[in-house]
């Protein structure tokens, strides 16, 4: 077992390198060591960052990549879990709130941004627009179709920034560049996604959550919807869910959308065994003349008719950081009406799993 864990933590250096690796085991083990990673030069006289969970996810991901661009920034956290407040707050130099409302209320506090589980993100969004502050959702935003109507209402000139990350990816930019948007070619789309394997119990499995099409293939759907609103959306999906489990039908799942414009996309979610590195992508494109193959967002090869392009990530970059940091910066700011397409579709998705459908048509 220790062997293990030292063969993954060199393994997750090669991926990620010095600083994310280290996020990534202090995350897990909560320790609190004298160095902490990322060690930045960004003065912050003011901190105006708030954060509502303190997971993994928001101690790895969202802290790091908010000090290593913002410095000390983050003036409070909030969790239901106190330990996770506690060994946040000692990490990244923020205050421990118990309560989420005087944490979102808080003068000094600007931005706030939540990862809290997945059925409360809403409510803990719209408290948090009402207050007039700058919102970062991850995903996903909502899990039912009321929670989502409250939020959009609640959003109505407001700011509100979404965690969806792979079209901020660098191998999505270099994507889009090939993309044909003269003349109205249909796409074909393939994500093959080895994702973690979860108990039978796991959080993520509750209907209440939003099952895994919330959890997890939200974030490929939301990428297939990006993709459409690049060439031109169509105006109706034709979706088909198969399932290898009939108990498990948010898992080991296959899903194929056909859009009345002759789009083909495929997502196959597989979770046979955990992964020893990780979530592992392989993505496919074909656009008119251009063929993109994605591998891992480590690697990307593109054939746009004669011409060959190769592009290696010498860290795996799915598009986080610059999701992050998209209240601070004009230049990753995601166009909402795809968020909101995608949020549609991914609700209809869950629904339906929930019902037992296997078949839907979705009006875009």
């Amino acid at each position: 077992m220790k062997n293990n864990r030292i063969r993954k933590i060199i393994r997750y250096y090669k991926i990620y390198g010095l600083g994310r690796t280290y996020i990534k085991v202090m995350g897990r083990t909560r320790f609190n060591p004298p160095i902490k990673l990322p060690i930045s030069l960004t003065f912050n006289p003011s901190k105006e960052v708030a954060i509502i969970g303190a997971g993994q996810f928001s101690f790895a991901i969202i802290g790091y990549y908010l000090k290593k661009n913002r410095g000390k920034c983050i003036a409070g956290i909030y969790d239901i879990n106190e330990e996770n407040s506690s060994t946040f707050a000692k990490y990244y130099g923020a205050k421990v709130y118990t309560s989420s409302e005087e944490l979102i209320h808080s003068e000094n506090v600007k931005y706030v941004y939540i990862a809290s589980n997945h059925a409360s993100h809403t409510d803990y969004a719209i408290k948090a627009l009402k207050a007039n502050k700058i919102v970062y959702v991850e995903k996903p935003i909502s899990v039912t179709n009321n929670q989502f109507l409250q939020l959009m209402n609640a959003s109505e000139n407001k700011t509100l920034f979404v965690g969806y990350n792979r079209p901020l990816s660098p191998a999505l930019f270099e994507v889009y560049k090939h993309l044909s948007v003269e003349n109205r070619f249909p796409l074909t789309l393939n994500c093959f996604i080895t994702g973690h394997k979860l108990e039978k119990n796991h959080w993520y499995r509750d209907y209440k959550e939003g099952t895994r099409v919330c959890g997890n293939i939200g974030h490929w759907l939301d990428l297939s919807i990006n993709l459409l609103m690049k060439i031109g959306l169509p105006n109706s999906i034709d979706v088909t869910i198969n399932s290898s489990n009939e108990n498990e039908k948010d898992d080991n799942v296959s899903i194929v959308m056909i859009t009345d414009k002759e789009d083909l996309i495929s997502i196959v979610l597989s979770s046979r065994e955990e992964p020893f590195e990780g979530i592992n992508e392989s993505i496919n494109i074909q656009h008119s003349n251009v063929i993109a193959k994605i591998d891992d967002f480590r690697r990307m090869t593109i054939w746009n008719g004669e011409k060959l392009i190769k592009k290696r990530y010498f860290r795996k970059n799915v598009g986080h950081e610059n999701a992050i940091l998209q209240p601070f910066t004009k230049k990753y700011k995601r166009d909402f009406s795809e968020v909101e397409i995608s949020t549609r579709l991914m609700l209809e998705i869950t629904d339906a799993i929930r019902n037992n459908k296997e078949k839907i048509t979705f009006q875009v």
